[in-house]
């Protein structure tokens, strides 16, 4: 089990349009003139690019749809050579069946030929390149291929920022997806040094809240997400407890080679130190940001202000802890929360940062589980530790695994009447996959 803070999902890829895949740019050769019956025959290579339309009319195997594609390629190189225009089309339309049916490699193939093609025909820095290179990711992906996987999303990154310049904001949403797939590779350990991936994605989300400022203001809520990023970095910099295995260095933005590696372990030791002071400080200023900005929505300062009092809970800071919970509990009062908002808030206990935890009122979810009952004091500490059931039932390792987690776990304490009280006979599940 993992404690997760942020979203598991990274998403890659741009769908092409299925005309574009399968006509290219010979379909706008067709004139617009309407043929007659002395007209003279049409090329061969409108022929062959009506082929696919024609034969999309009806239901192909996957086979044939390979086979089709392969055919119409042939074809275009024959008449325009093997960097004709559209003929990228055309091979992003092959590796992608080829994909579909599960042919990676192949797929993978195919999509560095069409990238090559690409750049003949519009230029290095074409960024027609990129829903090929997201969808080699794909493939990357499914062939466990993290280290290739990884350079081509450094690529990406390049390729906005040589277009666009690293500090236009039109680089948000390229750092935004980064920042994401080097935080999922930190916390699935995929792909090469796992320090890079957490100093990347502090760097990269840093950028993002520079950028924001200095294009939409210190105030802008776009800020508020970029800040949250900063608060998982930060987190995860403080809980790093070393490479899970000899390291592999991966290629990144930062280069390569001892002494590199040497500078970005010095760059690691100096945010770990950090990390406490900079992940309160993003917080911090997500409450000064919601504060601030009128488009804030309700309650949402004193509900970031909660995430304040999580931090410093995470980090034994009870006593500040305390204070801030207070403040945030009077701040939903006076900022109009409804009783169901507050008590969404604190009328529980909530672990901190999640723990993979099911209700214990629905059964048959996975075949690997523990069902326990325990306590949460009002400092936060779980005590009472009681195993109701297992399945397997004689599994001692997940029991003792789950003692083990509870025991280390900090939780928000449950609060009524705007002070925190002890929580008895909690019964949560946890599930193991």
């Amino acid at each position: 089990m993992t404690q997760t803070e942020i979203s598991k999902d990274i998403a890659i890829g741009l769908m092409f349009t299925a005309t574009a895949l399968l006509c290219g740019n010979a379909c706008a050769d067709v004139g617009d003139t309407p043929a007659t019956e002395s007209s003279a025959p049409p090329p061969a290579y409108l022929e062959a690019a009506s082929k696919p339309l024609q034969l999309a009319k009806r239901q192909l195997r996957p086979s044939e749809i390979v086979d089709n594609y392969r055919e119409q390629i042939e074809e275009m190189e024959a008449l325009h050579g093997a960097y004709g225009a559209g003929l990228d089309e055309q091979l992003v339309g092959l590796a992608t069946a080829l994909q579909r049916n599960g042919a990676h490699q192949e797929a993978i193939s195919e999509f560095r030929r069409a990238m090559l093609i690409n750049r003949v025909n519009e230029g290095l820095y074409s960024l027609n390149q990129v829903p090929m290179i997201e969808r080699m990711i794909e493939s990357q992906i499914a062939l466990n291929q993290w280290e290739d996987a990884n350079d081509n999303q450094q690529y990406l990154y390049w390729l906005h920022a040589r277009n666009f310049g690293e500090s236009d904001p039109r680089m948000l949403p390229v750092i935004d997806n980064l920042s994401r797939w080097h935080l999922q590779a930190y916390k699935e350990e995929k792909g090469g040094t796992l320090f890079e991936h957490l100093i990347s994605a502090t760097d990269l989300y840093s950028l993002a809240v520079d950028i924001i400022t200095q294009n939409f203001g210190a105030n802008d809520l776009r800020l508020v997400e970029a800040l949250r990023g900063l608060k998982a970095t930060n987190y995860y910099l403080a809980t790093y407890k070393g490479e899970p295995q000899q390291p592999v260095v991966i290629n990144t933005n930062f280069g390569g080679g001892p002494d590199m590696e040497a500078a970005q372990r010095t760059k690691l030791d100096h945010y770990r130190l950090n990390s406490f002071s900079s992940g309160k400080q993003a917080i911090a200023r997500i409450v000064d940001v919601y504060q601030k900005n009128p488009q804030s929505p309700p309650a949402a300062s004193a509900k970031a202000k909660v995430e304040l009092g999580d931090w410093y809970m995470m980090f034994n800071k009870w006593h500040s802890a305390r204070k801030t919970y207070g403040e945030a509990y009077q701040a939903l009062w006076d900022n109009g929360a409804t009783n169901r908002e507050i008590d969404a808030i604190f009328g529980r206990p909530a672990a901190l940062p999640a723990l993979p935890m099911l209700d214990a009122d629905q059964p048959g979810l996975a075949e690997s589980y523990v069902t326990v009952s325990y306590d949460v004091t009002a400092f936060g500490k779980v005590r009472n530790i009681k195993i109701l059931n297992a399945q397997p039932s004689d599994s001692v390792s997940m029991r003792s695994r789950v003692r083990n987690v509870l025991k280390r776990a900090k939780f928000r304490p449950r609060f009524a009447n705007g002070e925190p009280v002890e929580t008895s006979g909690i019964v949560q599940r946890f599930v193991f996959d």
